[in-house]
């Protein structure tokens, strides 16, 4: 039984240096032009304020904020002053910069641990401005979460790598995800696009939306374009829509002057339907259904499935074209 347990640690002792000796190479590769320290082992609770200072709001238009391995949040407080304060492990550095109004900030990494065992350490920026504020922010981060409260008044461009990003009301910008779920509030015009991830939107004037694995719901708005690779389409109401997805299927619950909608792999269900152009239905793997019109002529084509039109107007100079390939087609 001695013998077992010595061969255990044994082993236990070989896997720990064969760790520190893979990150001492990786070190040597990444790291050898940095100024980082190497150090051997990290236990605990690192977590420390490790930057905080306070800006004039006429000092800052832009604040731009570019991470590796950082949450950032975005808060509008009762404060006359731009605030930024940055938690992390001691041995990280914030650098800040502003460069024609400005602000960068940055956050780089001075200790790299060759063994961390029951470590951790809770890394975030945070910036807090006044209400009345309007600036441009722009945020990215490699592996962190994004949030923000309602910034109704400013354009921003948020992309996190590895994370997901949920924000309030914006009036213009970009949310980008590649792993991780994307949510905004209301606004005027935004592009959102989740690799792997489902995207939810409130209403807007304009709007497009992509994503190849996950679902997209959105509320209200006057312009659309969405795409889902694997992932159902919900839509609360369009003026003019365009939904195609690969594999799921399309719900909304009106239409009012346009719209184009296709699916490879899923039904389409409309609610109600007041088209004043042209449009087109179609799916190759799935059943289609309008369960309110109004007064249009409804073309079909469908190689597999049946077609039930009612109150169909031929006379009509709108006209809806339907096909399936393989599905069902009813029209009320």
């Amino acid at each position: 039984m001695k013998n077992k347990w010595v061969k255990i640690m044994l082993i236990i002792i070989l896997a720990l240096m064969i760790i520190a000796s893979v990150n001492v190479m990786i070190y040597e590769i990444i790291y050898k032009d940095n100024q980082v320290k190497l150090s051997f082992i990290a236990f605990g609770d690192h977590t420390e304020k490790i930057f905080e200072k306070e800006y004039q709001p006429e000092e800052v238009d832009n604040i731009n904020v570019d991470v590796s391995s950082s949450n950032v949040k975005i808060e509008k407080v009762d404060t006359d002053k731009v605030k930024v304060i940055a938690y992390g492990d001691k041995d990280e550095k914030v650098k800040e910069e502003i460069n024609e109004k400005e602000l960068s900030i940055t956050k780089e990494k001075t200790k790299i641990f060759m063994i961390a065992m029951f470590y951790w350490c809770h890394e975030e920026i945070v910036i807090q401005v006044p209400n009345d504020y309007e600036a441009t922010f722009k945020v990215h981060t490699a592996s962190g979460d994004i949030f923000a409260t309602n910034l109704e008044n400013h354009t921003i461009d948020f992309e996190s790598t590895s994370g997901k990003i949920e924000c309030g009301n914006i009036h213009k910008g970009i949310l980008k995800s590649t792993s991780g779920n994307v949510r905004v509030g209301n606004g005027h015009e935004v592009r959102l696009q989740a690799t792997s991830g489902k995207i939810q939107a409130g209403n807007f004037d304009k709007l497009s939306a992509k994503t190849s694995s996950g679902s997209v719901e959105v509320g209200t708005i006057e312009e659309g374009t969405i795409h889902t690779t694997s992932g159902k389409a919900v839509i609360e109401s369009a003026k003019r829509i365009q939904t195609e997805t690969s594999s799921g299927g399309i719900k909304i619950n009106k239409i009012e002057e346009y719209c184009q909608l296709q699916t490879n792999s899923g039904s389409i269900v409309v609610n109600d339907l007041n088209i004043i152009e042209n449009s087109s239905i179609n799916t190759k793997s799935g059943s289609v259904t309008i369960k309110d019109k109004n007064d249009i002529y409804v073309e079909t084509s469908t190689k597999s499935g049946n077609s039930n039109i009612k109150n169909n107007n031929r006379k009509s100079d709108i006209i809806l074209n339907i096909n399936t390939t393989s599905g069902n087609i009813y029209v009320d």
